[in-house]
């Protein structure tokens, strides 16, 4: 008996089958990279807010100035803000080696002045309320090349910073005006933090 003869496939049907087929998967492949998406968006979110500062001047006009000071350096030496007059950006942290903190973020500063200095125009200066270097000493990496000033009487931290707390730090334009205050520890090395402190150059 002869075999019963198959019906021809319609092509339309084939066709939709195919287009139903690459719609799906399309729309998989939007809905995947929309998640990564998401994802690497929430991630860029975090890491801003994790380099927010907790204070920005908005009006440059009321902007505090600090005035010129002087401190020992880890030698001994006077060092005066005055000498960082060619530096457009200077960031100023203030700590105290009583401050876990403070300590935990020395290797971020470290990192971060390094890549400052790699950008140009931008520097880190730190200042210690302690008396001298042998203070603090044993907090860094034999060779550390981080500027270190030593505030032992609190007279530049509480009389000129007026620092409410440690460690804090502050984002001062080439005329030595407040733009930011940072309270507390920071991802002071991540790629976020030199971004942001590059908006200001």
């Amino acid at each position: 008996m002869p075999a019963e003869a198959r019906p021809a496939r319609d092509p339309r049907r084939t066709i939709a089958a195919y287009g139903a087929t690459a719609a799906l998967g399309l729309a998989a492949f939007f809905l995947y990279w929309g998640g990564v998406l998401d994802g690497l968006s929430w991630q860029r979110g975090l890491a801003l807010r994790a380099v927010a500062p907790d204070f920005v001047e908005r009006d440059l006009g009321r902007a505090r100035q600090i005035p010129d000071f002087r401190l020992p350096d880890r030698f001994g030496r006077p060092v005066s803000l005055s000498q960082f007059r060619s530096v457009d950006l200077l960031l100023v942290n203030i700590w105290s080696s009583t401050c876990p903190t403070c300590r935990e973020e020395v290797p971020e500063l470290a990192e971060l002045d390094r890549r400052l200095a790699s950008i140009g125009g931008a520097a880190l200066l730190t200042i210690a309320v302690e008396q001298r270097w042998e203070d603090v000493a044993h907090y860094f990496p034999r060779g550390t090349d981080l500027r270190i000033l030593f505030d032992g009487g609190n007279a530049v931290a509480k009389g000129i910073f007026r620092t409410e707390r440690y460690p804090e730090t502050f984002v001062l334009d080439r005329r030595r005006r407040v733009l930011a205050r940072f309270d507390g520890k920071r991802p002071w090395h991540s790629d976020a933090m030199l971004d942001y402190l590059r908006s200001f150059l």
